[in-house]
Protein backbone atom coordinates (compact mmCIF):
# COMPACT_ATOMS: atom_id res chain seq x y z
CA UNK A 1 0.00 0.00 0.00
CA UNK A 2 1.55 3.54 -0.73
CA UNK A 3 1.81 5.82 2.29
CA UNK A 4 -0.31 8.50 3.20
CA UNK A 5 2.30 11.37 1.33
CA UNK A 6 2.18 9.12 -1.79
CA UNK A 7 -1.89 8.99 -1.93
CA UNK A 8 -3.56 12.07 -3.72
CA UNK A 9 -5.34 14.28 -1.90
CA UNK A 10 -9.30 15.36 -3.87
CA UNK A 11 -8.10 18.35 -5.10
CA UNK A 12 -4.49 17.34 -6.59
CA UNK A 13 -6.52 14.13 -8.19
CA UNK A 14 -9.20 16.92 -10.28
CA UNK A 15 -6.15 18.68 -10.78
CA UNK A 16 -3.86 15.98 -12.59
CA UNK A 17 -7.13 13.81 -13.49
CA UNK A 18 -7.70 17.08 -16.00
CA UNK A 19 -4.12 17.50 -17.03
CA UNK A 20 -2.40 14.28 -17.35
CA UNK A 21 -1.58 12.41 -20.49
CA UNK A 22 -3.87 8.87 -21.28
CA UNK A 23 -2.52 5.59 -21.63
CA UNK A 24 -4.79 3.14 -22.85
CA UNK A 25 -5.22 -1.08 -22.40
CA UNK A 26 -7.93 -3.29 -22.04
CA UNK A 27 -8.21 -3.29 -18.52
CA UNK A 28 -7.25 0.21 -17.62
CA UNK A 29 -6.70 3.60 -18.46
CA UNK A 30 -3.49 5.09 -16.79
CA UNK A 31 -3.06 9.20 -16.59
CA UNK A 32 0.25 9.97 -15.86
CA UNK A 33 1.28 14.09 -15.28
CA UNK A 34 5.31 14.49 -14.43
CA UNK A 35 6.54 15.59 -11.01
CA UNK A 36 9.27 15.75 -8.89
CA UNK A 37 8.38 13.07 -6.30
CA UNK A 38 5.80 9.98 -6.89
CA UNK A 39 1.46 10.12 -6.24
CA UNK A 40 -0.54 7.35 -6.96
CA UNK A 41 -4.21 6.91 -6.88
CA UNK A 42 -6.47 3.82 -8.09
CA UNK A 43 -9.90 4.08 -8.89
CA UNK A 44 -12.42 1.08 -9.39
CA UNK A 45 -15.91 2.07 -9.64
CA UNK A 46 -19.16 0.41 -8.82
CA UNK A 47 -19.44 -0.66 -12.83
CA UNK A 48 -16.58 -2.97 -12.23
CA UNK A 49 -17.71 -4.51 -8.44
CA UNK A 50 -20.97 -4.09 -7.06
CA UNK A 51 -19.80 -4.54 -3.48
CA UNK A 52 -17.11 -2.45 -1.70
CA UNK A 53 -15.24 -5.49 -0.82
CA UNK A 54 -14.75 -6.41 -4.15
CA UNK A 55 -13.72 -2.86 -5.50
CA UNK A 56 -11.40 -2.88 -1.84
CA UNK A 57 -9.97 -5.78 -2.78
CA UNK A 58 -8.98 -5.03 -6.48
CA UNK A 59 -8.08 -1.65 -5.37
CA UNK A 60 -5.65 -2.93 -2.76
CA UNK A 61 -4.10 -5.11 -5.61
CA UNK A 62 -3.27 -2.98 -7.81
CA UNK A 63 -1.58 -0.07 -5.09
CA UNK A 64 0.47 -3.17 -4.39
CA UNK A 65 1.60 -3.63 -7.95
CA UNK A 66 2.09 0.11 -8.36
CA UNK A 67 4.19 0.84 -4.98
CA UNK A 68 6.66 -2.58 -5.76
CA UNK A 69 6.52 -0.87 -9.34
CA UNK A 70 7.56 2.60 -7.87
CA UNK A 71 10.34 1.17 -5.60
CA UNK A 72 11.58 -0.85 -8.22
CA UNK A 73 12.03 1.63 -10.99
CA UNK A 74 11.87 5.01 -9.19
CA UNK A 75 9.15 5.87 -10.65
CA UNK A 76 8.34 10.19 -10.60
CA UNK A 77 5.47 11.64 -11.17
CA UNK A 78 1.53 11.80 -10.58
CA UNK A 79 -0.08 7.76 -11.69
CA UNK A 80 -3.62 7.20 -12.04
CA UNK A 81 -5.23 4.09 -12.69
CA UNK A 82 -8.56 3.65 -13.61
CA UNK A 83 -10.28 0.81 -13.81
CA UNK A 84 -12.08 -0.85 -16.73
CA UNK A 85 -14.77 -3.80 -16.55
CA UNK A 86 -12.13 -6.59 -17.92
CA UNK A 87 -10.11 -6.07 -15.27
CA UNK A 88 -12.65 -7.83 -12.70
CA UNK A 89 -12.47 -11.24 -14.99
CA UNK A 90 -8.21 -11.05 -15.20
CA UNK A 91 -5.88 -12.84 -12.78
CA UNK A 92 -3.62 -11.37 -10.30
CA UNK A 93 -0.44 -11.63 -12.80
CA UNK A 94 -2.55 -10.48 -15.60
CA UNK A 95 -3.07 -7.47 -13.69
CA UNK A 96 0.60 -6.86 -13.07
CA UNK A 97 2.04 -7.94 -16.76
CA UNK A 98 -0.91 -5.35 -17.63
CA UNK A 99 -0.10 -2.29 -15.69
CA UNK A 100 3.67 -3.03 -15.63
CA UNK A 101 3.26 -2.72 -19.21
CA UNK A 102 1.65 0.46 -19.04
CA UNK A 103 4.16 2.21 -16.60
CA UNK A 104 6.71 1.10 -19.23
CA UNK A 105 5.36 2.69 -22.28
CA UNK A 106 5.40 6.05 -20.59
CA UNK A 107 7.23 8.93 -22.24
Amino acid sequence: MLKKKERLTKKEFDRFFSLGRRYHSPAFSLIYSPTPEFHGAVVVGKKIYKKAVDRNYLRRRLYNIIYRASREKNLKGVYIVLTKAPAANVGFSELKATLENLLNNIK
